[in-house]
């Protein structure tokens, strides 16, 4: 190739770098025209530059902190603030910094139990943090009647460089709104001779109380252990619901509640309910995990109806009930 071809062919390709960058330079002004026409300056700045970081774990944890010293303050001041007397408003100056408009009852009444119920960072400008704190205390509503109600009240209180004030006095609040129940799967009642329900009865007694081998019960990667010391002498009235319609007849999964009437020296005790997950394994069923909550249908449906059983036992009223059959105890085996 002659030294005049490969110049053609140098300044051939160096226009067509050219023309390509002029398409992009065009592509890249068309942009930034547009976003100035929809969203104005800030919107052409904000394409290019850097997204402001996430919180970090620092961030995360002075934020946490300085909740619990609004908590801290807030119960404190509640409990001091209702159980002063006329001649305890120095007491009352150390929260608040403008005293309270009204009187002081001549008598203290005696104010116990405070639990924080709700708070949020309701304002947060500059170096000041202002907290809304719900406190519950127990509160003696006639002097000399041993008659105590748990009331609420609602506290504002400033955080600012680690030094905290309340910005006025106590309001009384209504409790906390009960809850309506959401619907568990476990819609079908097993018999106590069903495979589930034997494989639960045994694992309950197990892990409540040390008697048998809890190994016969659970997977070996449960990571389940019976409790020490046991905090019960025996487990009777066990009953079971899970979500399979034959408990355990068929099947290899299983999500199962089962609730016993724990005792401690023939003495009896509240029930207590375990949503498990139980597994079939080589043809035996086992707990494979104590879930950290009962099974919810999906998707989840609010319940309008009586959610336990007679005495609140926390298990699903099921709808049906399936047919027994005798279970298979699992051999021990060795976790």
């Amino acid at each position: 190739m002659s030294a005049e071809s490969m110049r053609k062919d140098s300044g051939t390709e160096l226009l067509r770098r050219m023309a390509a960058r002029r398409r992009r330079d065009n592509i890249v002004v068309t942009i930034v025209a547009i976003l100035a026409v929809l969203g104005g300056g800030h919107a052409v700045i904000d394409a290019f530059s850097t997204p402001p970081p996430g919180p970090s774990d620092n961030s995360t944890i002075a934020l946490i902190s300085r909740s619990r010293l609004a908590e801290a303050f807030a119960r404190e001041f509640v409990v001091t603030y209702l159980s002063a007397n006329a001649g305890q408003r120095d007491r009352i100056a150390d929260f608040l910094s403008t005293p309270p408009q009204g009187t002081l009852p001549a008598t203290s009444r005696p104010v116990t139990d405070p639990i924080v119920v709700y708070s949020t960072r309701s304002l947060s400008e500059s170096n000041v943090d202002v907290w809304t704190v719900t406190v519950s205390v127990r509160v003696v509503r006639r002097a000399g009647v041993a008659e105590e109600a748990r009331e609420y009240y609602r506290v504002a209180v400033s955080v600012m460089e680690g030094r905290l004030r309340a910005l006025a006095a106590p309001a009384a609040v209504a409790p906390p709104a009960r809850g309506l129940g959401l619907a568990l799967r476990y819609s079908t009642a097993c018999a106590t001779d069903s495979p589930l329900a034997q494989v639960a009865a045994g694992f309950l007694q197990a892990l409540l109380t040390g008697n048998g081998d809890l190994a016969r019960y659970v997977t070996t990667d449960s990571v389940i252990e019976s409790l020490r010391p046991a905090p019960f002498s025996t487990v009777e009235q066990t009953t079971t619901a899970s979500d399979d319609a034959e408990c355990g007849v068929r099947g290899d999964q299983a999500q199962v509640m089962v609730t016993a009437t724990p005792k401690v020296d023939g003495a009896v005790t509240p029930a207590l309910s375990y949503p498990l997950t139980m597994v079939r394994v080589a043809g035996q069923w086992q707990v494979r995990s104590m879930d950290p909550f009962p099974a919810l249908q999906v998707p989840v449906v609010v319940s309008s109806g009586q959610q336990g059983r007679e005495g609140n036992t926390g298990s699903v009223t099921p709808t049906r009930t399936a047919p027994s059959s005798a279970a298979q105890i699992p051999s021990a085996t060795q976790n």
